[in-house]
C-alpha cells in the first residue's frame, strides 16, 4: 500500500528521525511548488539539507485528511513549529515509486 510509505515519512518528521526520514525518500526526489511547478529542492542530499536546519525547529505535522489516487498519497496537513507554536495549513502531493517518495508538490496557503 503506497501511504504506508508516506505515513513513515511523517512518522520521522514528527520524531525529527532525518536518517529515517530520508530513507524514504528516491535518491532523486524533487520537491516542485503548485501550481507553477518550480523544483525547490533536488535530490536526496539537498533534502537531508533542508531538513537538517527544519528538524532544529522541532516541528509537528497532523494529517487532517489523506486521499489516494493512484500512486499519489495527497495529504491536507498542518504543520506546526514546536519553538513559535506558529502553525501552517498545506496540502501534500507525494508521488511513490518502487516504496519511496520520488517527487512531492506542496499547496501553500
Amino acid at each position: 500500500m503506497i501511504e504506508t510509505i508516506v505515513q513513515q515519512q511523517i512518522e520521522y518528521y514528527n520524531s525529527q528521525d532525518l536518517e529515517g526520514f530520508a530513507s524514504t525518500y528516491a535518491d532523486d526526489i524533487t520537491v516542485h511548488n503548485f501550481p507553477d511547478n518550480t523544483i525547490t529542492l533536488s535530490g536526496k542530499q539537498e533534502l537531508i539539507e533542508r531538513y537538517r536546519e527544519t528538524f532544529k525547529k522541532k516541528m509537528h505535522a497532523e494529517i487532517k485528511n489523506r486521499s489516494i489516487v493512484g500512486n499519489k498519497v495527497i495529504d491536507w496537513e498542518i504543520a506546526t513549529n514546536g519553538l513559535t507554536g506558529e502553525s501552517t495549513s498545506l496540502m501534500a502531493i507525494y508521488e511513490v515509486e518502487d516504496q519511496l517518495i520520488s517527487k512531492v508538490w506542496f499547496i501553500r496557503e
